[in-house]
């Protein structure tokens, strides 16, 4: 991995790099109430089942039994209930017997989905924060941004995994993952979607990554005009064709389209001429003299390329933009995670990374606002002109001819449980699926 993690604590998705790397290890250490897959259907996982009542306030779930951590305790629905106590205060969360009930203060439909975030993952730490859960691998060994070591946990509730053990280097570059496997080292690695190893198979997800501009609060350009002349400058397709080859799909809605499925209506087409009537309106019209001052993050070493063809771009418009690391900054090129495949939910989570106000649903089925209200929610953070969606972006692994049973997971998470790896010797290969 790239990401170097000095704790396996979870950090914002406004750090994707990290976010999916320690996503990817929690998932394999612990276990959520409830999965959802890429087509927002929910799965049991800690919970069996779910029931919620008619003000979309009161949830009950029927616990697995004999769950166990990875200390050997049990999971009991008490134990459940406290840890998801301390993420959510405002809960009310009480247990019985073999069940645990949720009120929340607003209704909440989007329960499930919250639910299975990383960041309600059940698990417990040691003194030093070592994660304890009861999923298929357990921490045996970590050295803060080096190493991850992890074995099989022989008593998991979904059954003993094939492999004995995982190790996970930490703070590998690129280059350096892409030479390791190509040279036998390893098994796995993070790769760029358009860039497959020759001797690796990749694995790519859905889009599930936002690269946006965001006018940051105190930015001197505050005329919306003016922001609007450069989202009109901005020519999304060289970018993809060439600085992300290909990768990604060009993209001025917040959302994905394999989420709504409503992406046309927002518009990707450069329009200088029409960017240069706003600039023309604009009380900007020393811009030469004021340029904006564009930021990224220089861990992504995409980020500084693609600042600087739109910086070109505004140019064309009249627009004086200056990429920069330093001083006062007007603009920041991110790129956040989207941890969700809920829409509904994952507007919500980017109007709250963007200091947006937080999404209003109008209709009158608070359990799904429907695909018209949720396009008039985000159409509404867009008029606020403080961010300027760019692409969104897919997340890819390479794996080594020998790991069988691994499928392609839609929303890029690594599911290692049911793999497991062809042998050295010339024994013949075992058929897929096999133990």
């Amino acid at each position: 991995m790239q990401s170097a993690p000095a704790t396996l604590e979870l950090p914002t998705e406004a750090n994707p790099t990290d976010y999916r790397a320690v996503s990817r290890i929690l998932s394999l250490v612990a276990d959520n109430l409830v999965t959802v897959d890429a087509e927002n259907r929910a799965h049991p996982a800690l919970a069996l089942t779910w029931q919620i009542d008619s003000t979309a306030r009161h949830w009950l779930f029927t616990l697995r039994q004999g769950v166990k951590f990875h200390d050997g305790t049990p999971a009991t629905p008490a134990v459940l209930a406290k840890i998801l106590g301390a993420l959510h205060p405002d809960w009310t969360i009480q247990a019985s017997t073999d069940s645990l009930t949720i009120d929340t203060e607003s209704p909440n439909p989007f329960l499930l989905a919250e639910l299975a975030l990383p960041r309600n993952l059940i698990l417990s730490r040691t003194a030093n924060g070592i994660p304890i859960g009861t999923g298929p691998f357990r921490v045996a060994e970590f050295k803060p941004g080096k190493l991850l070591k992890l074995v099989a946990f022989e008593d998991c509730w979904s059954g003993r995994p094939f492999l004995d053990a995982i190790e996970i280097e930490l703070g590998k570059s690129p280059r350096d993952q892409a030479v390791a496997l190509e040279l036998g080292r390893v098994d796995v690695i993070e790769a760029a979607p358009q860039a497959p190893s020759s001797s690796g198979r990749l694995r790519t997800s859905l889009p599930v990554e936002l690269l946006a501009l965001v006018f940051q609060p105190n930015s001197k350009e505050q005329d919306p005009r003016l922001r609007e002349a450069l989202a009109l400058s901005i020519d999304r397709n060289p970018i993809r064709s060439v600085l992300l080859k290909g990768a990604g799909e060009p993209s001025a809605a917040l959302l994905p389209n394999w989420m709504t499925g409503y992406n046309v209506a927002f518009s990707t087409q450069p329009d200088i001429k029409r960017a240069k009537a706003l600039l023309a309106e604009s009380q900007q019209s020393a811009i030469p003299l004021n340029p904006i001052i564009l930021s990224y993050d220089p861990r992504d070493p995409q980020s500084q390329i693609i600042a600087e063809r739109i910086a070109l771009n505004a140019r064309e418009a009249g627009i004086t933009v200056r990429v920069s690391l330093s001083g006062a900054t007007d603009i920041q090129l991110v790129r956040i995670a989207l941890p969700t495949p809920d829409p509904a939910l994952a507007l919500g989570k980017l109007a709250h990374r963007l200091a947006l106000p937080a999404p209003v649903f109008h209709g009158t089925n608070i359990r799904d606002p429907g695909i018209e209200d949720l396009y008039q929610a985000e159409r509404s953070l867009l008029d606020s002109k403080t961010v300027i969606p760019l692409f969104h972006l897919p997340v890819a692994s390479a794996v080594a001819p020998r790991v069988h049973s691994w499928e392609p997971d839609p929303l890029g998470s690594w599911n290692l449980a049911d793999a497991w790896l062809e042998s050295a010797r010339s024994d013949p290969p075992r058929p897929e699926g096999t133990r």
